[in-house]
């Protein structure tokens, strides 16, 4: 019997076609290693969370969850959605505009979603991560990925990126084109039901699982 996932969010659409979109994107700078599957909490919402090293990560992410027939809402930074094009274009996926300044509205939008059904995508280290600030692979994860699972009653399903940083390193503009395009790596571990609510341990717990996958 065929998993079911949670239930598709409503700009279901717009997702799914700008997921080709980037699908074919993607093949122009880098070769991509994916899974085929993935196991999630059968047919209940969830929180994805993965580590960010590069502005192709999110890239990446949208082209495979639209090729496992899965969709989201990410969080993605306030300011963005303040640009002229692509702030319209976020907005019009689902999006949820997330700051320091914005964060309980944006962690309660999260809550609110999931509570409807929807699963929810979060890179829980908060920014672009430089290598000499993940020198075990990863950042230091912050504490709003727990207190949305925990007040939503959800699982989180980590994910492992690699490979990102060679195709658009920090700094650059636009992607690299290389003829021999590099390899990203994508990988998503078991879900993950915490126990109690110190969200320090929790999000430990996370990136710990999500340094095992890279």
């Amino acid at each position: 019997m065929r998993q079911q996932y949670s239930k598709p969010i409503k700009e279901v659409r717009s997702f799914r076609r700008n997921g080709r979109l980037l699908s074919a994107f993607t093949r122009i700078f880098a070769k991509v290693d994916a899974p085929e599957h993935v196991v999630t909490p059968d047919g209940e919402p969830f929180v994805l969370a993965a580590n960010h090293r590069s502005f192709f990560d999110f890239i990446i992410a949208w082209k495979v969850l639209t090729e496992l027939g899965l969709t989201c809402h990410c969080l993605i930074r306030a300011d963005l959605f303040e640009k002229p094009i692509i702030g319209g274009w976020l907005k019009r996926n689902g999006c949820i505009a997330a700051s320091k300044s914005t964060r309980e509205e944006a962690e309660n939008r999260a809550v609110a979603l999931l509570g409807d059904g929807y699963s929810v995508a979060v890179m829980p280290e908060g920014r672009l991560v430089p290598e000499a600030d993940r020198p075990e692979g990863v950042g230091q994860g912050r504490p709003g990925i727990s207190r949305i699972a925990t007040s939503a009653n959800v699982c989180v399903l980590p994910v492992g990126l690699t490979g990102t940083e060679n195709v658009w390193p920090m700094g650059k503009a636009f992607p690299l084109f290389a003829i021999r395009r590099p390899t990203v790596k994508i990988r998503f571990g078991d879900p993950i039901k915490f126990n109690s609510d110190d969200h320090i341990a929790n999000v430990g717990i996370v990136m710990d699982e999500i340094k095992s996958l890279l």
